[in-house]
């Protein structure tokens, strides 16, 4: 009778996770840890941190066998539910006004902002990963210290993000503000 082939498991079970283990290798890229989650997907996550407005913050590239690979970063913790409650209008406008990020406030009372690239095995392209980090620290430079004014802001303040010149809400901004 002949031998069972070992299923393949790890990095060797995810043709995506070894090109891009193959990518950040042969770039001599240093900057990742990478852990095998044992499920149906065959899941690899690189786990690193990036830097925005000098604070570190934990990331992780969750690469399996679906047609999804996600970037995933925790830009905040420790915000207590109702903070979150009233945070999560100031998050929707960002995931409106930013196409490619979708932030969230999870269960664990962490802010997260989660990047969602397809790609079958055929055209994974770790360069295209490599320029959505880049586009993502970007992205945290730029709005960083706003989001963090939001999560430490105090009492009763309304959490939203100033209107956009020429829209809509801001004509009614400037309508609320000649009634006072």
């Amino acid at each position: 009778m002949p031998a069972k082939k070992k299923k393949e498991s790890g990095v060797e079970a995810n043709e995506k996770a070894l090109k891009f283990r193959d990518f950040i290798m042969d770039n001599d890229i240093n900057v990742f840890s990478t852990e095998t989650i044992d499920d149906d997907f065959n899941t690899v996550v690189f786990r690193s941190r990036i830097e925005a407005k000098g604070q570190l913050l934990p990331m992780a590239i969750f690469i399996d066998t679906t047609v999804f690979t996600v970037i995933r970063t925790q830009v905040a913790s420790g915000i207590a539910p109702a903070k979150g409650a009233k945070l999560q209008p100031y998050l929707n406008e960002l995931n409106a006004k930013y196409k490619i990020f979708k932030y969230y406030y999870a269960t664990n009372h962490s802010i997260y902002l989660d990047i969602c690239l397809p790609f079958v095995e055929e055209t994974f392209d770790s360069k295209m990963v490599q320029l959505m980090l880049k586009i993502l620290v970007e992205h945290l430079e730029d709005v960083y210290e706003d989001l963090m004014a939001q999560v430490w802001a105090k009492g009763e303040k309304k959490v939203t993000e100033p209107a956009e010149p020429g829209s809509a809400a801001e004509g009614e901004e400037k309508q609320g503000a000649k009634k006072k």
